[in-house]
């Protein structure tokens, strides 16, 4: 039987996954005259297997990304004094 993941866990894991399929993307990229920088055509089959593996995973974090980049507070913006009215000198 396998491990149990729990949310946490299996995100690490995704991450992980997205990161080495990220790194093999890059090494049966296109390189010249529609060829792998393997030597086979591009996109070779290790090339769309890792594309693949990468899109898989990736939908485990997007939920993740989204909830880091938009629910996230931001500082309030500083408010400008007006020049025109006269402030506390004291």
């Amino acid at each position: 039987m396998g491990a149990l993941y729990t949310s946490a866990a299996f995100r690490e894991y995704a991450r992980a996954q997205v990161a080495h399929a990220d790194i093999l993307l890059t090494k049966h990229a296109e390189s010249a005259l529609s060829l792998c920088r393997c030597g086979r055509l591009h996109p070779c089959d290790d090339h769309r297997h890792w594309l693949e593996m990468r899109t898989y995973f990736r939908q485990f974090l997007v939920d993740e990304q989204y909830s880091s980049e938009v629910q996230q507070p931001h500082p309030p913006n500083p408010t400008r004094r007006d020049p025109s009215t006269l402030h506390d000198l004291g």
